[in-house]
Parts: structure tokens; C-alpha cells; sequence
């Protein structure tokens, strides 16, 4: 597979961006699982994740109460299976009164990172030759 020359700088630039929009505290990034979660913590992204699972099970407990006046980022995976639960999460979510911010998930793919969200920071680990450069940056800020 031939790598996009930019690719270094539309990660860096997505990261930044999904980080800037998860800094508020009404703000949750919904995975599908803690190998989602960590492979975006070793690239650099801060957030509140909640898992799917999670979510759909404190919504049946709680009702909308749980979504209403919050925002979601769904980075659920890009196969059949994550997209029909992102579909099904965003229908939900938006039904009851809260949010979904749809420009992580799109950027995301239109940068041409993995179907599956657990395998990014191994793709780029391959593409990049030091990914921890940038992440060490993020950290300190």
C-alpha cells in the first residue's frame, strides 16, 4: 500500500481537532470497546470515552435523561457491524435530545485510516517513523 505523503499531517491535524471538540465536559467519545479507546489514547486523542455497551445500557435505565443537552462523537468502526451501530446510536441519541457530532467520524475516514479503529495505532505506527513524537507533545499540553 502506497502512503499518502500527508498522512502525518492530516492524523496530527485530526487529532487536534477531535481533541479540541472532546475538551468539554458535556462531550463523550463513543467506542466500541477498550482496544477502540486505548489505540486512540497511544495516538494522542483526550476524551471521555464510554463504550457503546455502555451506553445503550445506561439509556435503557435512565431514558434520555443520559443524552439531553450532551454531545456524542461516535468513532465506532467503519465494517458493517460499526456502522450500523453508529447508525443505530445516532438515531437514539438524536431522538432523545442529545447531540452527535458527525466531523471526527467523517475526517477520520476521509484520511483513509483503518476500518477498524483498534488498528490505528499500528497502522501508523508502519506508516510514521516515530508516531510518539507528536503523542509526547499532546500529552505535556
Amino acid at each position: 500500500m502506497k502512503t499518502n505523503p500527508l498522512l502525518f499531517q492530516y492524523v496530527v491535524n485530526w487529532v487536534r481537532k477531535l481533541n479540541s471538540r472532546a475538551s468539554f465536559s458535556d462531550v463523550e467519545v463513543i467506542v466500541e470497546g477498550p482496544n477502540d479507546e486505548a489505540a486512540l489514547e497511544d495516538i494522542g486523542v483526550h476524551a471521555t470515552f464510554t463504550h457503546a455497551s455502555w451506553l445503550i445500557r445506561d439509556i435503557r435505565e435512565l431514558g434520555g435523561i443520559r443524552v439531553i443537552g450532551r454531545t456524542f462523537i461516535i468513532l465506532t468502526d467503519f465494517d458493517t457491524e460499526g456502522s450500523a451501530l453508529h447508525d443505530r446510536l445516532k438515531r437514539i441519541i438524536t431522538e432523545m435530545g442529545g447531540k452527535v457530532d458527525e466531523f471526527s467520524r467523517s475526517y477520520y475516514k476521509s484520511i483513509g485510516l483503518p476500518p477498524l479503529v483498534e488498528e490505528v495505532n499500528g497502522f501508523l505506527k508502519r506508516r510514521v517513523v516515530d508516531w510518539s513524537i507528536p503523542t509526547e507533545d499532546w500529552r505535556s499540553e
